[in-house]
């Protein structure tokens, strides 16, 4: 059974969500930074499995945090070596053969590969779809058009309104850095964009996106959070 959302796998509300991942132990594309940023033992558990060398492409494998199923499924081997047709099928092929496993009645997917592989939709999405429909769970498709959840607005609020000389000492961010971040902070319209701000490093970013995140913001200026929200 498949089923359609305009919003991104996250904010599916879905009890389990699929994770694109590679055979590099790198998760910094787009999608990555915000799964090992929320999910953080779930990032080490990955980072763990590629030392190991235990990764193996196409066969996705289950972590659950924080009563959230992740499903790391291996598209790719590296940035080098991106998504293609052919591994989009593979994969499809393994989870649909193994998702009894993961003890899971619904499943919220991203459009495989179409971010930055640049796979087309029109591509994707019928082999999705022949795999996915089928089955007797909730396979949700996340298109990601719906713009902004609440959190991320309260999120972009908060880094376009507070002193950001708070985050450079959580951050550990250089003088560049901060410059660069506050040249552009009204510029952001989601938060990803931050990533792009030139300097700005995926250690650094996953440093920024806890700090807001997880409201360690709030700490700082008590009564600068309650009149903003």
């Amino acid at each position: 059974m498949v089923k359609y959302l305009n919003c991104d796998c996250i904010n599916s509300k879905c009890s389990a969500i699929i994770n694109q991942i590679n055979l590099s132990g790198n998760m910094d594309s787009k999608e990555g930074l915000e799964f090992s940023t929320r999910f953080p033992k779930m990032y080490q558990d990955y980072l763990n499995r590629f030392k190991e060398r235990s990764l193996k492409l196409y066969e996705s494998y289950l972590f659950e945090e924080d009563s959230i199923k992740v499903i790391n499924m291996l598209c790719y081997e590296s940035f080098a070596f991106p998504t293609n047709l052919e591994t989009v099928e593979n994969s499809l092929k393994y989870f649909v053969k193994h998702y009894k496993e993961y003890g899971i009645t619904e499943v919220a997917f991203p459009l495989l590969g179409c971010d930055e592989d640049g796979l087309r939709m029109v591509s994707v999405l019928p082999i999705m779809e022949k795999y996915l429909k089928p089955l007797p769970i909730e396979c949700y498709i996340c298109f990601d058009i719906e713009g902004p959840s609440n959190l991320e607005i309260q999120m972009i609020s908060a880094f376009q309104s507070f002193d950001l000389q708070h985050l450079k000492k959580y951050a550990r961010l250089d003088e560049i850095q901060l410059a660069n971040l506050e040249a552009n902070k009204n510029l952001i319209s989601r938060f990803e964009d931050i990533y792009h701000i030139p300097g700005i490093t995926p250690r650094v970013y996953r440093m920024i996106y806890s700090y807001y995140y997880n409201g360690e913001y709030q700490k700082l200026d008590p009564f600068h959070q309650e009149a903003l929200f």
